[in-house]
């Protein structure tokens, strides 16, 4: 069958699609496969994914200068920030704006939160950390945003800033975020010296199902209106799980490792990359997911011609 036939009868729409943009200083592409897009770049690109009827973007953020605190992840001239505010100023509503919320691309350890003097992540010190990178992305003009840290109580700290400085608008998508190696191409591109970073105090087990579903619960009580489970491959047993569980839209994230082995896969000719994607996909929609965030979105949306 060729993949305009299994284009056909897929259940896959462009309105599924959730493009990643890594936004710094200058383009770059590297063996990970993914591409980091300079700000002169951006509208280029963005006007391409339009033409693909794709209208969704999350936004990751690689400053030029990095610092303990990951300072510039709230600078409000920051890389994100005046990639959003350029993004309104050229396609006004057009693009559905998500930003996300971390600092693991603007500090020094690598890691998803501020350490403390013994090199533990401060929860409570992250949140207000979280809180103020939100604020400063929704100020921007960002429609949504991620916080992808998975410190305890982020999803509240950062309702509670939105609503106090008027942003009850913006919407929060939460991460159930499992402890995994497929997170280490984004890695290798964000640090090119930290290949293993033991987030494992912070990000869930594989095996622990029940601690997943009460993270989700709670995201759920303090505000969140989308939840968002990475990465995909694993997890589908999970996805169908919550589905049943909640009433709120669900997002499945295609991480970059993911992306990369199905890359890796396709240049052994061991795999058809558009039947095996086209096909991975339809599983996640068929589990119940709404929007899939995929460093491949444009690649599908041009392959298969989805609307």
């Amino acid at each position: 069958m060729t993949s305009q036939g299994i284009s056909r009868k897929s259940i896959l729409k462009t309105s599924n699609l959730i493009t990643p943009i890594i936004v710094g200083t200058n383009s770059v592409s590297n063996n990970n496969d993914l591409q980091v897009m300079s700000e002169k770049n951006l509208v280029d690109r963005l006007e391409k994914i339009l033409a693909l009827h794709l209208d969704k973007i999350i936004i990751f953020g690689m400053p030029k200068l990095h610092d303990s605190s990951g300072s510039q992840a709230w600078n409000k001239k920051g890389i994100v920030q005046n990639t959003v505010r350029t993004i309104r100023e050229n396609f006004d509503k057009k693009i559905q704006i998500i930003a996300d919320v971390c600092v693991c691309q603007y500090n020094l350890s690598g890691h998803c939160g501020i350490l403390n003097q013994n090199n533990y992540v401060d929860n409570d010190k992250t949140l207000e950390r979280m809180s103020n990178i939100a604020l400063s992305y929704a100020e921007s003009g960002a429609d949504m945003v991620a916080p992808s840290s998975m410190m305890d109580g982020v999803v509240l700290s950062i309702r509670n800033k939105l609503d106090d400085n008027g942003f009850r608008d913006t919407k929060i998508m939460s991460f159930s975020k499992h402890f995994s190696c497929l997170y280490s191409p984004f890695r290798l591109t964000a640090f090119k010296k930290f290949s293993k970073i033991d987030k494992s105090t912070y990000q869930i087990g594989n095996s622990n199902s029940r601690e997943i579903l009460r993270k989700i619960e709670m995201d759920l009580l303090e505000g969140a209106d989308i939840i968002t489970i990475k990465p995909s491959l694993g997890n589908l047993d999970l996805i169908r799980r919550i589905v049943e569980m909640v009433n709120c839209k669900i997002a499945a994230q295609h991480v970059s490792g993911e992306y990369a082995m199905i890359k890796a896969a396709s240049r052994c000719g061991l795999i058809d990359e558009y039947e095996w994607t086209i096909g991975y996909f339809a599983s996640m929609i068929r589990a119940g997911v709404n929007v899939i965030i995929s460093y491949g979105a444009e690649e599908i949306a041009a392959s298969f011609r989805i609307h």
